[in-house]
């Protein structure tokens, strides 16, 4: 079994860039977040959408950096791509003033 490939156009955005979208694409979004991986037929079949317009929404993501294409073989596969949030760190003088 070979290692997935991994296709990304653009840099992963954070899931506060969904509400940014239509409604339309949020929710498919959502329900792409919920499944984890989907295919198209996948998509066109939970979402009641032509083929073609579920190819439009995924395109939309992948330029987007909302989603990103796995190559698993002969199937096609779209998941999420989210980039971590940030942790909080304190700058380094507010621990020194701390020890002090």
């Amino acid at each position: 079994m070979s290692e997935p490939e991994f296709e990304v156009s653009s840099t992963p955005k954070t899931i506060l860039d969904l509400t940014e979208l239509p409604d339309e694409q949020r929710q498919l979004m959502n329900w792409i977040i919920r499944q984890y991986k989907v295919t198209l037929p996948e998509i066109v079949n939970n979402q009641n959408i032509s083929e073609e317009l579920a190819q439009q929404h995924i395109d939309n993501f992948i330029s987007q950096g909302l989603i990103q294409i796995i190559n698993e073989g002969e199937t096609v596969y779209y998941q999420p791509h989210f980039k971590s949030p940030k942790k909080s760190r304190l700058p380094q003088n507010i621990w020194d003033k701390l020890e002090t």
